[in-house]
């Protein structure tokens, strides 16, 4: 489905908490254009909370990271979006130092379609950090799913929860070849059509 600029987007009615997996990015460029390799990770924000991934540490990736790690964010009430984007960390400087890269919006609307605990596999546009909204250069794709837990009956073999902002799992190596669909037949359900590639630039 075709969208337009960055309004209309659905509020949630009450706040709720979502796990998010960043499955993988493709075609990502560090700003001198050259393909975003080792130290590439994740960030998943909303307005209350942020989680990062684990840094991919393949340097052989060629822009194409890939994490397929769970990380557990709070959306408070009236949020319309939450953000991805993709960082590389600095030799030598970890998380702290780290360079914004690409940048995703995921509306709301996306993944409130549906119960709780429903699974939504989405592909998003990535648009370069920094910038005016409107001025950024595309950047690649991200790829994620997304469920809402709140209400979502308890996963068979799974452990407690962490809070909300707290990465749930380690992602398995590069290459090893997870999809939405695997991810979605794991949990006994079947997933979401996959997402349109979409842009939404972060800041608009």
């Amino acid at each position: 489905m075709a969208r337009k600029g960055c309004v209309g987007t659905a509020m949630p009615a009450a706040a709720m908490t979502l796990e998010v997996t960043v499955v993988s990015a493709e075609g990502v460029r560090v700003a001198s254009g050259r393909p975003l390799c080792r130290g590439a990770y994740a960030v998943v924000r909303t307005a209350s909370s942020s989680a990062p991934t684990r840094v991919d540490a393949d340097a052989d990736c060629h822009g194409f990271p890939y994490w397929a790690e769970a990380v557990r964010v709070a959306l408070p009430a009236g949020a319309p979006a939450l953000d991805v984007e993709i960082c590389r960390a600095r030799a030598g400087g970890g998380r702290p130092a780290a360079e914004p890269v690409a940048a995703a919006r995921v509306p709301v609307e996306d993944f409130t379609v549906g119960p709780p605990g429903h699974l939504h596999c989405l592909s998003y546009r990535l648009f370069d950090s920094g910038g005016r909204c409107g001025a950024r250069g595309r950047n690649g794709i991200v790829n994620i799913t997304v469920r809402r837990l709140d209400g979502a009956p308890p996963a068979q073999g799974k452990a407690t929860a962490p809070a909300a902002g707290k990465a749930v799992d380690a992602a398995a190596p590069s290459g090893s070849g997870v999809s939405c669909s695997a991810a979605a037949a794991s949990l006994g359900k079947p997933a979401a059509p996959a997402g349109a590639v979409m842009g939404y630039p972060v800041g608009c």
